[in-house]
């Protein structure tokens, strides 16, 4: 099917169009001073024909997916994190949470997951997987993923594909690896592309088959690598699907938003990935989200309260701090440290655990720098 051109690609090339007929219709051009006005005309008429050419192969470089091969999708608009295609309904983990048609992941242990049975990655002859993101900031300096299906054994991910777009070693990728279980990594096929994770609104694709895993950034690209034999997506685990986490333990969450994610039964070619890139996701109707670094001290109401036994407190800094966060009794006694160190600014969550406490009413207490707050904490039993 014919695809047609979407978004501000088209638009982008008739400003350049514009800008460069301006240019050569200024008096200080060569043919403009040297040539005859007969002879003026060809590179008009050349470069017309020129940005016709770029602009006709670009518009049918595009090409709709449509839905048909279309098996799983999360676009969170009806603020639940259902699957309105295939009913592989995910549920919210840690202090993951969903507003304004986005999937928030941006505090620490925060994810979502899905039946990974009933999504069975291991069934497909080929797969696409598509997120359109927005990290924090600056927030995801070790190793994390955005996307993962896989299992876990001895802390480690196995028989795992996954995507992230950003990591330890300051790159985006994809990867598979089954069949290796002592150090799943060295058996990785992947492929790399650039970091993002600047805090702005960014699209990922890769698509796999039996020969090649490839990688896309906004559109374009990045890289095809071939398989090694052991790495076919028959043998990927169907134990547990993320998005935001890890297949490995150590791993930390990844920080940030995710505004829709889809699985295709089959590889998209890079005509239709540069269509859906073009087109925006369904989430791109509201504002990019501003979930950098705080601007202000905040420490949160914890959540939930009352509570019993545990409950989690988050709290917000806005700069690097010595600071310390304390449970206090209501004689002053302290019965809890959750924090005392230093921090770098960011958004960060501590869980207080009254098991061995008495029901009644608790203080929290951030203190750091010049400022100091604290928060009722009921405990009910």
């Amino acid at each position: 099917m014919m695809g047609r051109s979407y978004g501000f690609s088209r638009a982008a090339l008739l400003m350049y169009q514009r800008r460069f007929f301006q240019y050569l219709s200024r008096k200080d051009f060569p043919h403009n001073q040297e040539r005859s006005n007969e002879m003026s005309k060809k590179p008009y008429c050349f470069i017309t024909i020129l940005f016709t050419l770029i602009m006709s192969a670009h518009s049918y470089a595009q090409i709709d997916p449509g839905t048909k091969n279309l098996t799983h999708s999360w676009t969170f608009n009806d603020g639940t994190a259902n699957d309105y295609i295939g009913g592989a309904d995910g549920t919210l983990m840690g202090s993951a949470y969903i507003t304004d048609g986005t999937l928030f992941t941006d505090y620490p242990h925060s994810w979502m997951e899905m039946p990974a049975g009933k999504i069975a990655v291991n069934t497909y002859k080929e797969i696409t997987i598509e997120a359109w993101y927005q990290s924090v900031e600056n927030a995801n300096t070790g190793y994390s993923m955005l996307a993962n299906f896989g299992d876990t054994k001895n802390a480690v991910g196995i028989n795992y594909f996954f995507f992230t777009a950003a990591r330890g070693d300051n790159n985006s990728r994809a990867a598979i690896s089954c069949g290796v279980e002592t150090s799943p990594w060295s058996g990785e096929t992947g492929a790399n592309g650039p970091e993002y994770d600047d805090g702005n609104l960014h699209h990922m694709v890769s698509t796999l088959d039996s020969t090649n895993i490839t990688l896309y950034i906004d559109g374009k690209l990045q890289v095809s690598s071939p398989l090694l034999s052991s790495n076919r997506i028959a043998n990927i685990s169907p134990m547990y699907a993320y998005l935001a986490k890890s297949g490995y333990d150590g791993d930390s969450t990844w920080l940030g938003l995710i505004l829709e994610f889809n699985i295709y039964n089959k590889v998209l070619s890079a005509g239709e990935i540069l269509f859906l890139f073009n087109k925006g996701g369904t989430a791109t109707k509201v504002e990019e989200k501003k979930i950098g670094i705080p601007n202000e001290f905040i420490l949160s109401q914890n959540y939930p309260n009352p509570f019993n036994p545990a409950t989690v407190i988050k709290y917000q800094l806005p700069v690097a701090s010595h600071m310390s966060l304390k449970v206090f009794d209501l004689l002053g006694h302290e019965v809890a440290t959750l924090f005392q160190g230093d921090r770098q600014p960011g958004t960060y969550e501590a869980s207080f655990d009254g098991s061995r406490l008495p029901s009644g009413v608790y203080l929290c207490r951030l203190s750091s720098n010049n400022y100091c707050e604290t928060k009722k904490l009921i405990l009910l039993k």
